[in-house]
């Protein structure tokens, strides 16, 4: 993958401004993955981003952490 964030650890709302911060900087045909922490920091996440109208792909998820894939189109 382009670009890759490690945000697990990283309070709400400061990993979705990370990850929007991020995107912003991406070209339309690269793509961002990032660790987070599940529960509370997914769920704002990903919620986030898709209002945004940002594609999301889970690629991995275990009982700590989730592994995004995102992309603009």
């Amino acid at each position: 993958n382009d670009h890759y964030l490690d945000l697990r650890g990283c309070a709400c709302p400061v990993n979705f401004v990370k990850c929007c911060l991020a995107l912003e900087n991406l070209s339309l045909n690269e793509i961002l993955t990032v660790d987070l922490d599940i529960g509370e920091s997914e769920i704002s996440v990903i919620q986030g981003l898709e209002e945004k109208g940002y594609i999301i792909n889970i690629i991995k998820k275990d009982s700590k952490k989730v592994s995004l894939m995102i992309s603009s189109e």
